[in-house]
């Protein structure tokens, strides 16, 4: 019996983080579980993303991300280097992810039109509209530790502007329907899917999953 997909991408991508400790051989295994499961999803192509973190003045970091980058693109994922934006370019990510305005605007400025270029906004509707006015592709809400984002600023986000906003945190399956009901485009699934306790590629079903009942229940409630 043949699939019938979904035109286009969900609204809602997972966003998944790397930190700068790359054990490889871990690493592959989890990815390949990940990128089959993401890839056998009912839309024609999908909107997530590999996002990775380190210290890019580290030969060894360099050649993994390189690496890394390459694999999730050939899986139809979008490659963001958090940190330096020359560093990002020089990697060849498809974008930047930075924490200044300033940083922002020299990520929009090497990246150009057909890059991307996205900020941290902690929990400030001040710096997201900067950001607005940068011409960001996309923003970031969240704090470090437990704590969750301020619903307020993603609300403030998307009054503004039909460009993505991901959240950062402990997001759960349990627990996203209340963000991708309030408009966030992107969820740091990460944490979620790392440590799931029958693994990454159970993790990742649980969390498409959960993404696809609140689109649908959000759907259903506007007819």
């Amino acid at each position: 019996m043949t699939k019938i997909l979904k035109k286009g991408a969900s609204p809602v991508g997972l966003w998944l983080k790397i930190g700068p400790d790359l054990a490889l051989d871990v690493l592959m295994r989890d990815l390949r579980q990940i990128f089959r499961v993401i890839n056998a999803s009912s839309y024609e192509k999908n909107m997530h993303t590999l996002e990775i973190s380190g210290p890019a003045d580290d030969a060894d970091f360099r050649g993994k991300a390189e690496l890394l980058f390459a694999i999730g693109r050939s899986n139809g994922l979008a490659c963001i280097y958090r940190g330096s934006p020359q560093a990002a370019k020089d990697m060849g990510a498809d974008g930047v992810h930075v924490d200044t305005i300033e940083d922002l605007a020299k990520g929009r400025e090497l990246f150009g039109e057909e890059g991307i270029a996205g900020i941290h906004c902690g929990n400030s509707p001040e710096i997201a509209a900067q950001a607005h006015d940068a011409g960001a592709d996309f923003v970031s809400f969240g704090v470090r530790g437990p704590a969750m984002p301020s619903p307020d600023a993603l609300r403030f986000w998307t009054m503004l502007s039909e460009k993505p906003a991901l959240i950062e945190g402990p997001v759960t399956n349990d627990y996203c329907a209340f963000w991708v009901q309030a408009g966030a485009g992107f969820i740091d699934a990460g944490d979620y899917i790392w440590s799931h306790g029958d693994g990454v590629m159970q993790g990742t079903v649980n969390m498409l999953y959960a993404i696809e009942l609140a689109l649908e229940d959000q759907e259903k409630s506007v007819q």
